[in-house]
C-alpha cells in the first residue's frame, strides 16, 4: 500500500476544515471578485422591500442576488441546483458565509425584485465605464430566438381553441349540476349547511378554461375571422396555449416553435451587455429606439455608431437615430445595394445604355425593375425611369406598418408607351408605373450610403462577432436554451438577470486581467 498516495485528511479526525473558510478560496477565485463588486453597490432600494417586522430575520438581498449570479455564470440555473450547492460547495458556502438558502426562497427571489435588478444592472455598467471598459464609440444590437416554457406541441389555432372551451363548458355545466345536486341530497338528509366552496375538480377546470379564453384572445388578434372559416384548418396561424406571451416563431434548425427573442446592446470595446430585453411580437425594429433611449439613460449618453442586421433597417428607427445623433450602418430593409447600380448616372434625363439593363435592380419577389431603378430629383420633386421619362407628383398616401403610420407622396409616369423596358417594369395590365415615396426616404438613402462606403463596411464587418460572442456563451456555457418562467414580464426579469451575470462574469475576467497585468 506504500506505492498509493496518503490522504491529505483523515475522515475520522475531528477537524475536517481548515481554520477559517476563507483559506479554502484562493485569492485569485472569480467568487471573490462577485463578492466584491457587489459589495460596492447600492441595495438600499432592495433593502426598503423588506418589512423587518414579523419572523426570522431574512438573507440579505446582496447574497442572494450573489448566489443566483455566481450560479447562472457557472450554468446552474435551477433553484433545487443552487440550494444544493449553497449546501455542499465550498465556493458557494464561502459566498454566502455558511447560509443555506432554501430553493424556494431563490425562486421566489428570482421574480420580486424585477424594478432593483434594472437599477443594479445600471449599477454595473457604470461601474464598467468608469474602468474604462465601456466606451460607448461603437455598439451592436441584435436579437436571438430561445424557447419559451411551453412545449411545441402545446400551441393551437382558434378554431380549435373554440372547440376546447365548448366542450370544457359542457364539462363544467356538468360538474356543477352533479355537485348542485349532491348539496341538494345532503340539505334534505341533515339540514342547510354551511357553502364549502367549489369544488376541487371544478376550481382546476376554470383555471383550465381562463387559460384557453387568453389564448383564444391573442389567436384572434393575428387570425382573421374569414381565415378561421377557412376548409383547410392548417392553414391557419396557431398560438401557444401554456405560455400565451411568447410567439410561434420559426427556428434556425427545423420546424416553428413558441419562441422569444431576447436582445442586447453590446458594447464593442470589451464586449459588456449594455442594454437587455425581450422580443415577444416576432419582429425586432421597434425595439430598437427604446434601447438607444435606455443607454442613454443609463450612460448619460448615447453611442456614436449603431450596427445592427436589416431587421433594424426600417425608414423610422433611422430618421429617429438622425435625431439623437447616432450614426446607423445598419442594411435598409428590401433595400438593394447601390454599389453597381447603373441607374445612378449624371444626367437622370438620359437613358441607360442597353448594354447596362441586366445590372438594374429588380425586385427579389416581382423580379420587375426596383424603385432603386428610378433617379429622384429633389429640384424638380419627381423620378426618372431608367430610360430617362419623368414620373411626377401623382397624389399622396398614408397607410400603417406594424402600429405606424406611414405618410408620402405617389409619383406616376405619364406615358409608357413604346417603352422598351416595358415587360420588365410593368406588373400585370398596368399602363404605368408608379413609384412610392415616404417621409423616411431622406434618412434610409443616407443609411444606405453610409453603409456602402469603405469606412461602413469595414464598420459592419466587425458586426457579427460583437453581437453573436454574448449569445454563444449565454447558450453554450451558461446553457441557457430555454426559460424558465413564463409570462412576458417574468422572461424579462429571468433575462436581466443573465444578461447580469454575464456581465459579472466578463468583469471577474477583466479584474483578474488587471491584476495580474500590475
Amino acid at each position: 500500500m506504500a506505492y498509493w498516495s496518503k490522504a491529505p485528511i483523515d475522515r475520522e479526525q475531528i477537524a475536517l476544515f481548515a481554520p477559517t473558510l476563507d483559506s479554502w478560496i484562493p485569492p485569485d477565485h472569480p467568487v471573490r471578485i462577485f463578492d466584491e463588486v457587489l459589495s460596492a453597490l447600492d441595495w438600499s432600494s432592495w433593502e426598503a422591500r423588506y418589512c423587518g417586522c414579523n419572523g426570522q430575520p431574512p438573507i440579505h438581498p446582496r447574497i442572494m442576488a450573489a448566489a443566483i449570479l455566481y450560479g447562472l455564470s457557472l450554468g446552474m440555473r435551477s433553484s433545487r441546483a443552487l440550494e444544493r450547492a449553497c449546501a455542499n460547495s465550498i465556493d458557494f458556502l464561502w459566498l454566502a458565509s455558511g447560509r443555506t438558502i432554501d430553493h424556494s426562497t431563490i425562486c421566489s427571489f428570482r421574480t420580486r425584485f424585477a424594478e432593483e435588478l434594472k437599477d443594479v444592472f445600471r449599477q454595473m455598467g457604470r461601474l464598467c465605464m468608469s474602468m474604462g471598459l465601456i466606451k460607448l464609440n461603437q455598439v451592436g444590437l441584435d436579437g436571438t430566438r430561445i424557447k419559451a416554457n411551453n412545449d411545441r406541441r402545446q400551441k393551437a389555432t382558434a378554431r380549435t381553441l373554440e372547440q376546447r372551451l365548448a366542450a370544457l363548458d359542457e364539462q363544467i355545466e356538468q360538474i356543477f349540476s352533479e355537485a348542485q345536486a349532491a348539496d341538494a341530497r345532503d340539505e334534505d338528509l341533515f339540514g342547510s349547511c354551511p357553502n364549502s366552496g367549489l369544488p376541487q375538480e371544478l376550481t382546476n377546470l376554470q383555471k383550465r378554461k381562463e387559460a384557453l379564453e387568453k389564448a383564444l384572445s391573442a389567436a384572434e388578434q393575428i387570425e382573421p375571422r374569414r381565415k378561421r372559416r377557412s376548409k383547410v384548418p392548417s392553414s391557419a396561424p396557431q398560438v401557444p396555449v401554456t405560455d400565451t406571451d411568447c410567439a410561434i416563431l420559426p427556428n434556425k434548425g427545423f420546424g416553428y416553435d413558441p419562441n422569444y427573442t431576447p436582445m442586447a446592446a453590446i458594447d464593442s470595446h470589451r464586449g459588456f451587455i449594455i442594454d437587455a430585453d425581450v422580443d415577444n411580437k416576432g419582429y425586432e425594429s421597434h425595439t430598437t429606439i427604446p434601447a438607444i433611449d435606455r443607454i442613454k439613460e443609463t450612460f448619460g449618453r448615447g453611442p456614436d455608431r449603431l450596427l445592427a442586421d436589416s431587421a433594424h433597417g426600417t425608414g423610422s428607427n433611422f430618421k429617429e437615430l438622425e435625431d439623437r445623433h447616432v450614426e446607423a450602418y445598419i442594411p435598409v430593409q428590401n433595400y438593394p445595394q447601390e454599389a453597381n447600380n447603373p441607374a445612378r448616372r449624371e444626367d437622370p434625363s438620359k437613358p441607360v445604355p442597353q448594354e447596362d439593363w441586366d445590372k438594374l435592380p429588380r425586385n427579389s419577389q416581382s423580379r420587375k425593375l426596383d424603385r432603386c431603378a428610378f433617379v429622384y430629383d429633389e429640384s424638380g420633386d419627381c423620378y426618372y425611369c431608367p430610360m430617362g421619362r419623368r414620373l411626377t407628383y401623382s397624389r399622396d398616401f398614408n397607410r400603417y406598418s406594424k402600429d405606424r403610420p406611414i405618410l408620402g407622396r405617389v409619383y406616376q409616369c405619364q406615358d409608357c408607351s413604346g417603352c422598351a423596358l416595358a415587360k420588365n417594369c410593368l406588373s400585370g395590365k398596368s399602363k404605368w408605373r408608379t413609384v412610392y415615396r415616404d417621409q423616411f426616404e431622406a434618412a434610409r438613402r443616407q443609411a444606405a450610403e453610409r453603409l456602402s462606403s469603405p469606412e461602413g463596411q469595414e464598420f459592419y464587418r466587425h458586426r457579427k462577432w460583437i453581437c453573436e460572442t454574448p449569445f454563444a456563451i449565454i447558450k453554450a456555457h451558461m446553457k441557457v436554451r430555454q426559460f424558465l418562467l413564463r409570462g412576458h414580464e417574468k422572461v424579462k426579469t429571468e433575462w436581466l438577470w443573465i444578461c447580469a451575470s454575464y456581465n459579472m462574469w466578463k468583469l471577474a475576467l477583466e479584474m483578474a486581467r488587471m491584476r495580474a497585468a500590475a
